[in-house]
């Protein structure tokens, strides 16, 4: 538990000193599909919807996990999952040009089935996520339903994030769900200034990890840890 957390801080330290940038939805901001944001270096945000459908004017709300994130627009068709295509209706599309993570702030509704794809519409899984039932609660749980799908049981204003590669192409949404988007926040860097980091001495050789030190399949996609050496699935 000591190096779990010795790690954590250890990212976070890091973290802070590659480049940054935040792009948060204000109260009363409309958009439409197809618009996009690119205000945060090496970014673009493209709201995604049906032709011409525009979403729900920014409404002011509480995020419980991140207070920087003040109000939310959703759109107006359920996310839904497309085998080998594009996902439709309510989506957030991420375009990056360098490595680092993305933070989405959320309105994800109890039992709907949270994604994030990759450009070849292949599950990414979250490198962390603070997704609450209220303000000051303890994050909740994903789970997965008979779909394969994470879920938490409740709805909540949190947040999410995940690793994202150089030149990626990046999916959010909720499955069956007009998924609230507060903004994202996005820091690059490929390398988080730690050249070497020790995995759990009682790991196996060879096994890989995720930054929070969780094991995870040694294709997983983004940034992993393997044999005490980070790097990129991509």
């Amino acid at each position: 538990m000591k190096k779990f957390f010795t790690l954590i801080a250890a990212v976070a330290i890091a973290a802070s000193m590659n480049a940054q940038g935040t792009y948060a939805v204000q109260e009363g901001d409309n958009v439409k599909a197809g618009d996009q944001i690119s205000s945060v270096d090496n970014i673009t945000l493209t709201y995604m919807e049906n032709d011409d459908v525009e979403f729900a004017a920014g409404k002011k709300t509480t995020n419980w996990a991140d207070a920087d994130f003040t109000a939310y627009v959703c759109g107006v068709n359920n996310g839904k999952l497309v085998s080998g295509a594009e996902p439709t209706g309510c989506v957030y599309k991420f375009e990056t040009v360098k490595a680092g993570s993305v933070t989405v702030g959320v309105q994800l509704g109890g039992t709907k089935g949270f994604h994030i794809l990759d450009a070849d519409f292949a599950e990414v899984a979250p490198a962390s996520y603070n997704l609450p039932a209220a303000k000051d609660g303890a994050s909740q749980e994903f789970t997965q339903n008979e779909k394969g799908e994470n879920i938490i049981a409740e709805k909540s204003n949190g947040t999410v994030t995940f690793s994202v590669a150089e030149g990626g192409t990046y999916y959010v949404f909720a499955a069956g769900s007009k998924m609230g988007f507060y903004g994202f926040k996005y820091v690059t860097g490929t390398s988080t200034g730690i050249s070497d980091i020790q995995a759990p001495k009682s790991s196996k050789d060879g096994a890989t990890f995720n930054l929070l030190g969780q094991k995870v399949a040694n294709d997983a996609k983004g940034i992993v840890i393997k044999n005490g050496k980070k790097f990129i699935n991509k």
